[in-house]
């Protein structure tokens, strides 16, 4: 018979689990007792800002509380991306980031650890970029730009909307793979403000999210080149993909997501999940995002938490290989 003092250790292992799974669902139930804040690093306007405003808002109706849309742009991201990390780990404050919480690592000195400090939530959607040029440019065609760039060494510059994001490392992969191509980059603070550098010619192109180029392509004030995503865009069929245009190994998508500080109760994150997704099964949600060319994803914590991990790799990978730094 096994000593009393054995029984006494696995009651009390079962009391303190039951203790832990009560105070779980006691949390679950009280979650969230203020308003919601969501950071986005990025200026209003921007691509994950319009993903904050048509998702992470319409969260409020189910989580009865109000939910805040704060932008804390900066330093490509990173200054939002900071203040989260080190935010109360109760649920209330959130980050809606992109893939520049993955390739801003590679490139500066950051003062988060992507996946220590975080914990994922859902990844919402995947998007293309579009390689943009103006409309006077005599680049029609991807070869077309890459001989235009090597006939004149130095005098083309590109534009991205901060570093560390897909418009700075399409543009970098694109040097690459054209030879090492002599083509300046040109950082701005937002996806507006570079979309509007080549639009008045003050850069000769530019990788932006389909969404924030599309109005402007639509409107014969960008030329649109190539996706570079793996498959076409629906918005814009007849544009083909840079792995269609380009040499092999020209593949890049941006990604928008939802994250808490690590730490955060399991319930609320649970909870976070379960009203992200129905706000993305909603069918005029859908129909936002799909006329804004984003591929709806609508991940578990797990399945984004894989994610963070591979793509931190991927694009660490292409800094090192690219030697992309921030300019």
């Amino acid at each position: 018979m096994a000593p009393f003092h054995s029984f006494a250790r696995s009651g009390l292992r079962l009391l303190a689990a039951s203790l832990c799974a009560m105070a779980g669902l006691a949390a679950a139930q009280g979650y969230p007792s203020a308003p919601v804040r969501v950071v986005v690093p990025f200026p209003a306007g921007s691509g994950v800002d319009g993903v904050a405003r048509m998702v992470a808002s319409r969260m409020a109706e189910g989580l009865g509380q109000p939910v805040i849309i704060d932008n804390r742009a900066g330093a490509g991201g990173n200054i939002g991306t900071e203040f989260v990390a080190r935010a109360p780990k109760d649920g209330h404050t959130l980050l809606l980031n992109a893939t520049q919480l993955v390739g801003n690592p590679g490139i500066s000195n950051v003062k988060y650890d992507a996946i220590a400090d975080f914990a994922p939530i859902g990844l919402i959607s995947r998007v293309a970029a579009l390689l943009v040029v103006p409309p006077d440019s005599p680049a029609r065609s991807v070869a077309e730009l890459v001989t235009l760039a090597r006939s004149r060494p130095g005098a083309l510059s590109y534009a991205s909307g901060g570093n560390g994001g897909i418009g700075h490392y399409s543009g970098e992969l694109f040097k690459s793979l054209g030879g090492n191509l002599d083509i300046v980059h040109v950082p701005y603070r937002s996806a507006a403000e570079q979309v509007t550098s080549v639009m008045t010619s003050q850069t000769q192109l530019a990788y932006p999210a389909i969404q924030i180029a599309l109005p402007q392509v639509q409107a014969g004030k960008l030329r649109a080149l190539a996706v570079t995503t793996s498959r076409r865009s629906v918005a814009l069929p007849d544009v083909p993909t840079m792995a269609e245009a380009y040499p092999p190994g020209f593949v890049l998508d941006a990604w928008y997501g939802l994250l808490a500080p690590a730490g955060t109760p399991q319930p609320a994150i649970a909870r976070l999940s379960a009203e992200m997704l129905k706000v993305l099964a909603d069918p005029a949600v859908r129909q936002s995002l799909t006329t804004a060319s984003q591929e709806i994803v609508g991940s578990t914590p797990a399945a984004f938490a894989e994610v963070i991990a591979r793509d931190l790799k991927v694009w660490t990978d292409l800094a090192v290989r690219l030697k992309v730094r921030a300019d």
